[in-house]
């Protein structure tokens, strides 16, 4: 019995410092921005509590809905791009075809950058005056379909896109090799000796088998797009016309252009809440096993 109560003791006291540091940097910021959510600024040290009037305020405000409408596309498109090119690109590098560390390492460049960096290298790519996008529509005779990317308010979110993919894809692909690696060899020489290969390998071995690492890179990837920031303000600021604004675009000109803190607030706990909504159901969704 006593030996029960000093383990029970040592597991208490290694689990304490750990309690603590979530408590402090993950549980309390989070109960903060709640309550910081029901308080309007007059001045910087002055507030007035005033409910849920910002939720209200929020809530009526058309830019909000507009930008939570251009975070979903962003975060489907950016999905729908990201998580099908880094299985693919993933399970290139797993086969260990002939070059294939120099491939591994030019697709990884990208997300080694500085997000401001491939704002600015994507701003000049689409620049009118001075990016190669216009010169190469022109030398393949699309020079008349031409439209700058960013200053039309019909394209620029699906540009925007393009330019999130390029940069993350990267980071997918890394993870879904690290997957594709941990899969059991036998598996795999079992499936060749018994006649599977191309499409149906992937789809009857290769995904059930990798199923663990592709759930967590799906969840990953949306909830971290529907958080996407830097690269967006860096390269339009959420325009034109707010054609590019996202739910952490508006909480940052809500909090500290507008100084409306209690807006910006709110913003953020419905970036929270969708987050962990939006993981909880994918976890419920994909949890059962398929193999």
């Amino acid at each position: 019995m006593d030996v029960i109560k000093n383990k029970r003791l040592a597991i208490i006291m290694f689990l304490i410092p750990g309690l603590l540091v979530y408590l402090l940097f993950v549980f309390y910021p989070i109960l903060q921005g709640v309550i910081l959510s029901t308080y309007r600024w007059k001045t910087v040290s002055v507030k007035v509590f005033t409910g849920f009037d910002n939720y209200i305020g929020v809530f009526q405000d058309n830019l909000f809905w507009k930008s939570m409408k251009n975070s979903f596309i962003f975060m489907l498109g950016t999905g729908l791009i990201q998580i099908p090119l880094g299985f693919i690109l993933g399970y290139l590098l797993y086969l260990q075809l002939r070059g294939y560390r120099y491939f591994q390492t030019i697709f990884f460049i990208p997300p080694m950058l500085m997000t401001v960096a491939v704002g600015y290298i994507w701003g000049y790519i689409y620049s009118p005056a001075i990016g190669i996008l216009k010169p190469l529509m022109q030398a393949v005779g699309l020079g008349k379909y031409y439209i700058p990317p960013l200053a039309d308010s019909r394209t620029a979110l699906f540009f925007m896109i393009l330019a999130q993919a390029w940069n993350s894809t990267g980071i997918q692909m890394m993870l879904f090799n690290a997957g594709f690696m941990n899969m059991p060899e036998e598996v795999i020489e079992m499936s060749t000796i018994d006649g599977v290969y191309g499409w149906r390998k992937i789809f009857y071995i290769v995904i059930p088998l990798s199923w663990e690492v592709t759930k967590t890179v799906i969840i990953l990837q949306l909830t971290g797009a529907l958080r996407a920031f830097d690269l967006i303000f860096v390269m339009t600021g959420g325009g034109p016309n707010h054609a590019t604004e996202v739910l952490p675009v508006y909480m940052f000109v809500q909090a500290f252009q507008n100084f409306n803190i209690g807006y910006g607030t709110v913003a953020a706990v419905v970036i929270f809440v969708l987050s962990m909504g939006l993981t909880m159901s994918l976890r419920k969704i994909m949890g059962q096993e398929i193999i």
